[in-house]
């Protein structure tokens, strides 16, 4: 059995990787407007998005044995693919997974300009991607999930659903940026929360605008103003605000209850925590380790918690030497790592 591959021999790859991403003319490829939007994006926070891709990596094939010729790694949730080609420039076989075809298609493109295009592309949902790798008879090593977690609609269902990928030993390495456990982050989500109920959300990455017309509290107001016309706007507006965190199929529930009993419904039990109402998808939704804990291990799982780290790579020297400093708090095995990361990380192994 070969050698796994150490974190500095991934980082150096991750910031090949990089240097080639820099060079590359986005705008030349034939790719859609939101991709090039996502790339440019990333570009902005490229060298942090390395070093995140890497530790994802390194912790994903830690204590793995099977051989690189062998070893199929999912990248869940792909977004633009920086970690697939990350898991191609490695060597190994990777899945390209996502939503959208358009991220897919992007994904081959700029996969086939950096000479590090992914073997496989599934289309869908997280059901569509464990219905692929069954009927293709496909054994999964590991699975990546950057920043995905936290739109899920449902956590225990994607635990549940993604230990039938794998058998003994698969593992799972999941990382977001929806920390509750760190004040300063989890001050930051409430913000951002907020700002999707009553402020809108951003058409695409490129503006930094908010559409109004996408806040939580209009989306639900317009599906109960669709349903029972006969409402006024107040009562409607009330009724949107004490939905936050349904869904639509719940907040017509909810709402015929009122109508039929005249009392309002009971605030949502999630503390900020929204979601869209049609899609399900939760807005940088706050989770606690314990949570997760519990429903990874329900569903088969051992789970450990890894201490993430800060981005060094600011325009400000002193914002570097706090997250050095931080860093450096951070390597430590203590009782308030998940307190100081900035991001929450977890491996999953099936057992």
């Amino acid at each position: 059995m070969q050698t796994n591959p150490s974190l500095k021999r991934i980082q150096e790859v991750a910031f090949q990787l990089q240097d080639d991403l820099l060079q590359l003319d986005i705008d030349a490829l034939d790719v859609s407007e939101s991709v090039k939007s996502y790339f440019r994006y990333d570009l902005t926070k490229l060298s942090y998005v390395s070093k995140c891709n890497a530790f994802i990596l390194y912790h994903l094939l830690l204590n793995q044995n099977s051989k690189k010729s062998n070893a199929i790694i999912v990248d869940h949730g792909a977004g633009i693919g920086l970690f697939s080609f990350l898991v191609k420039r490695m060597g190994y076989t990777c899945i390209s997974h996502d939503l959208f075809d358009e991220y897919l298609d992007g994904i081959r493109k700029i996969g086939t300009a950096l000479n590090a295009r992914p073997d496989y592309f599934v289309l869908g949902d997280t059901n569509a991607l464990i219905a692929y790798c069954h009927f293709h008879d496909l054994s999964i090593l590991g699975l990546a999930s950057r920043n995905v977690i936290e739109h899920l609609p449902d956590y225990r269902e994607f635990f549940n659903d993604i230990a039938g990928l794998g058998s003994e030993g698969f593992s799972v390495v999941i990382t977001t940026s929806a920390n509750i456990h760190n004040p300063l982050v989890k001050r930051l989500h409430l913000k951002i929360h907020k700002e999707y109920e009553y402020k809108g959300s951003r058409v695409d990455m490129d503006h930094p605008d908010l559409d109004e017309s996408l806040s939580g509290v209009q989306l639900r107001s317009e599906l109960i103003r669709n349903h029972f016309p006969q409402l006024d706007s107040e009562t409607i507006r009330r009724l949107a605000i004490l939905n936050r965190s349904y869904i639509e199929k719940d907040i017509l529930k909810r709402t015929q209850h009122f109508i039929q009993s005249g009392n309002w419904s009971a605030p949502p039990i999630e503390s900020s925590n929204t979601c869209d109402p049609i899609t399900g998808a939760w807005v940088e939704r706050l989770v606690a380790y314990s949570d997760y804990q519990n429903a990874a291990e329900s569903a088969g799982f051992s789970i450990e918690a890894l201490p993430g780290f800060y981005n060094t790579n600011y325009a400000s020297f002193l914002k570097n030497c706090i997250s050095i400093v931080l860093n450096g708090l951070l390597k430590f095995k203590h009782p308030f790592v998940l307190n100081l990361s900035p991001f929450l990380a977890m491996k999953l192994t099936k057992k």
